[in-house]
């Protein structure tokens, strides 16, 4: 009976946690409670017997804020048959089309519109049902990591930023393998200032997901469970109900923490009106989704071609840096969300 209740709970803090363990540059600067609530306790479940799919979002919301710009957004799929869990992170630029407001980075429409259109536009763009949305928020993040005890990552790089937030306001890791505490492991998963900007930083925040996931079937995390759990319900907001979190906690009972694989979204710099965007081609999309729902990945992210994102970009006179939104080869200057003028040189440091 005792082995029965740790592995559910297990599984409801793996699920929760899954949603937890990334966010963008900007996020919740709040005490870590639940924004708002989520459907009722009695509403039926929905079935998850196949494959789920759930969207976790990272919003750039402060607690007096109504509406709000998405920072980070990834679709998480369960996959019971094969205990596979697979991440896709869709950048923030990403051009989508919003009936009313015509062509527009992805991360506006819960600011032009709300959350469930945003989980629908996902699913129109991914060709998949989306079950539901977890919203998440920094101090809650923090909180979990910090009852795990941290978690292992290897930095690539020196990384130093200043956010301008009041709180958690710099970014200042030093490169290696190293255990992150939860205020750490946030400035990780934040960083996004170097030649390939919010495309990098979505593969560090899979890197974190990832990082949580293995440390959570750990032996040592077991007698933490009843802590995690109350954190983990203060943290997040969603429109799942209780019976949905339940199920979908039951499917990733006996999952392996080393088969969860993880994607970013392969597009290209496209400049329209002044401004930047991440370009996808629909039927790509698809084609991407489908293959890693096989356990495909690719590595031809930008442009179509082969690229570390994780590994220092060194341009040469024959192979320029790649251009993608907000880095220092979109020209759109101050018209353009994020854009940043970096020191190429910074970004040549070996890897």
């Amino acid at each position: 009976m005792i082995n029965k209740w740790v592995a559910r709970l297990t599984a409801i803090t793996i699920c929760g946690v899954l949603a937890l363990g990334f966010w963008g540059y900007k996020g919740f600067s709040g005490s870590g409670k639940t924004i708002s609530k989520g459907n009722s306790s009695n509403d039926s479940a929905k079935n998850f017997d196949e494959q789920v799919n759930i969207l976790l979002i990272g919003a750039d919301q402060r607690l007096e804020e109504t509406k709000f710009n998405t920072d980070s957004l990834i679709v998480a799929s369960i996959d019971p048959k094969t205990r596979r869990i697979s991440l896709l992170s869709i950048p923030r630029d990403t051009r989508i089309f919003l009936t009313g407001h015509g062509y527009i980075k992805i991360n506006a429409i819960a600011s032009l519109k709300n959350l469930e259109v945003l989980q629908n536009s996902v699913a129109d763009l991914t060709g998949e049902t989306i079950s539901g949305y977890i919203l998440t928020n920094f101090q809650g993040f923090k909180k979990i990591i910090d009852t795990l005890g941290g978690v292992a990552v290897n930095v690539e790089k020196d990384m130093y930023y200043e956010t301008g937030d009041q709180e958690d306001g710099y970014i200042n890791l030093h490169k290696g393998l190293q255990r992150l505490d939860g205020e750490k492991a946030l400035e990780y998963a934040r960083f996004r200032h170097d030649a390939l900007s919010d495309i990098s930083r979505t593969a560090r925040q899979q890197i974190v997901l990832k990082a949580v996931a293995k440390e959570m079937v750990q032996l040592s995390t077991l007698p933490k469970l009843p802590y995690l759990v109350p954190e983990l319900m203060q943290a997040v907001s969603t429109n799942l109900s209780v019976k949905d979190i339940l199920a979908v906690a039951k499917t990733a009972v006996g999952f392996n923490s080393s088969n969860v694989i993880s994607q970013t979204l392969p597009g290209s710099f496209l400049e329209v009106d002044g401004v930047s965007y991440w370009q996808v081609d629909p039927l790509d999309v698809k084609k991407v989704v489908a293959n890693l729902q096989q356990g495909l990945t690719t590595d031809r992210v930008i442009d179509e071609e082969p690229v570390d994102l994780l590994k220092p970009v060194i341009p040469t006179p024959s192979k320029p840096l790649p251009k993608v939104p907000g880095n220092s080869r979109d020209p759109n200057g101050t018209q353009s969300s994020d854009y940043e003028i970096f020191n190429v040189e910074a970004s040549q440091t070996t890897p």
